[in-house]
């Protein structure tokens, strides 16, 4: 597979439906955490995926990108998409590198401390890399909650998802995981987290902070029946006979920082 023989580096994946207001925002933080990258030795490319945007995204990624291009800006643009899941496994298959970071376009990196998630999957060899994220209204001058902010625990299987998917993966894993579920139109981060776990893959917790989250009028507008639906069958899938608090898991409970090991 093309996708399997990717140079090491970093790809900053930034999917986008209609956002076109927060997207300087997104691209821009991605484009400096490139900088410190490179000044630690990866390369590396910021990649949007355009969903079938009908607001002015398309026309502001193009003027972007002839700008940026040198700095390692790409756009694709889809004519049509079925969902997130979607989107997220055309980001695994275009990237260019082995690292993974998954930033939607209402979140902004802390440029300088992507670094740190990178290097916790090259030390560690986990599947997926997250953190800390500062929760903040889109014009707030600072945050006022935190989210991804706990460690893998069998609580996951009860229900209800505390880990977002701004995170960074080693592509590699994710491909030879089968991808995201694209039958889900949301709630395809919740299962992911549920089947790596389940195949004894590694989802690593680092105690710092990788960005923030803005709160948007829209965040949560799903349909709120329809979502405790999917989480119940999701349920039912990964924990039918309700024994997973009774079985080991590779990923409970993994706390790991670069600079000081597993904490």
């Amino acid at each position: 597979m093309e996708a399997m023989r990717a140079k090491a580096g970093v790809t900053i994946a930034i999917p986008n439906w209609n956002h076109e207001v927060f997207l300087p925002r997104s691209i821009g933080s991605a484009l400096r955490a490139l900088e410190f990258l490179r000044a630690e030795g990866w390369a590396g490319e910021v990649l949007v995926i355009d969903e079938a945007s009908r607001d002015g995204s398309s026309t502001l990624l193009r003027q972007l990108e002839a700008l940026y291009f040198k700095d390692g800006l790409r756009c694709l643009s889809f004519g049509s998409t079925e969902n997130i899941a979607t989107t997220r496994n055309a980001a695994a298959e275009h990237a260019r590198y082995r690292y993974l970071a998954f930033v939607d376009a209402d979140n902004e990196l802390i440029p300088e401390n992507l670094s740190l998630f990178v290097r916790t999957l090259e030390q560690t060899r986990a599947a997926v890399a997250y953190g800390n994220l500062l929760l903040r209204s889109t014009t707030a001058d600072y945050a006022h909650f935190m989210h991804s902010c706990e460690v893998i625990q069998k609580r996951l299987f009860r229900g209800g998802n505390y880990v977002d998917m701004c995170s960074v993966w080693d592509r590699f894993q994710l491909l030879d995981s089968g991808g995201f579920d694209s039958s889900l139109s949301f709630l395809e981060d919740f299962e992911m987290w549920l089947h790596l776990a389940t195949n004894g893959r590694k989802i690593v917790f680092v105690p710092a902070i990788l960005g923030y989250y803005y709160l948007l009028p829209t965040s949560s507008s799903t349909d709120r029946s329809r979502q405790d639906a999917v989480e119940s069958r999701l349920l039912r899938v990964f924990n039918q006979a309700k024994v997973r608090e009774l079985l080991p898991l590779n990923t409970h409970h993994l706390r790991y920082h670069p600079e000081l090991g597993y904490v």
